[in-house]
Parts: structure tokens; C-alpha cells; sequence
């Protein structure tokens, strides 16, 4: 990896890690949501400041090209990003089911308060 290229992925890579943590201080980005996108800005400080490792890891792997490493990384981080927001959508889906019936329990309530009233 040349020199150029390794100094760009490190100012890249760094340059995303500030945003993500500006983004949390600012309560932007909830702390939980924001630890992945911390490991791939780790991940690529890693990858600019050590690329050695990920020859080695493409090895171990049996994977020719390091690039090819890196994609299966992003495609797995992705992949447990994906099931971990379809998981937040089933609860938040569930919240709201029992929250419109509390809603609708109240109404009712309210309604036969508002006709005893009248009488």
C-alpha cells in the first residue's frame, strides 16, 4: 500500500471517528447505535496504520486478495447491522401496538366519563 494512500485512509478514517463522536456528544446519534460505526472507523484506522495484518488475515483466511478481506468485514458488520435494526423495528412495531391499544382504552374511558357527566 503506498505511502499516499495509507496517510488518506488515516485522515478518512479519523476524520469519520470525530464525526461519530461529535455526533453522539451532540445527542445526534444514540450512544448504542453509534459503537458500530465505531468499529469500522477503528477497523479502517487499523487497516491504514497496520495494512500488514490484513495480508496476514487474508491468509489465514485462505482469501487472495486483502481487499477481498476488508469486503467480507463490511459485508458481515453490515449483515449484524441489519438484523440488529430489523430487531429495534420488531420492538418499537410491538411498543406501538400496545401503546394505540392504552390509547384507545383511554379514549373509551374518557367517552363514558364524558356521558356520565352529561346526565
Amino acid at each position: 500500500m503506498s505511502s499516499g494512500l495509507r496517510l488518506g485512509l488515516l485522515l478518512a478514517s479519523l476524520g469519520v471517528f470525530l464525526i461519530i463522536i461529535l455526533s453522539v456528544i451532540r445527542r445526534k446519534l444514540n450512544i448504542k447505535y453509534s459503537i458500530v460505526w465505531l468499529l469500522w472507523a477503528l477497523l479502517s484506522l487499523a487497516m491504514s496504520v497496520f495494512p500488514e495484518s490484513f495480508y496476514a488475515l487474508s491468509g489465514l483466511l485462505g482469501i487472495q486478495l486483502p481487499v477481498n478481506t476488508v469486503f467480507l468485514i463490511m459485508t458481515a458488520l453490515l449483515y449484524a447491522l441489519t438484523f440488529y435494526v430489523y430487531i429495534m423495528i420488531s420492538k418499537h412495531n410491538e411498543e406501538i401496538i400496545k401503546l394505540t391499544y392504552e390509547v384507545a382504552s383511554l379514549k373509551k374511558e374518557l367517552d363514558e366519563l364524558k356521558k356520565k357527566n352529561e346526565k
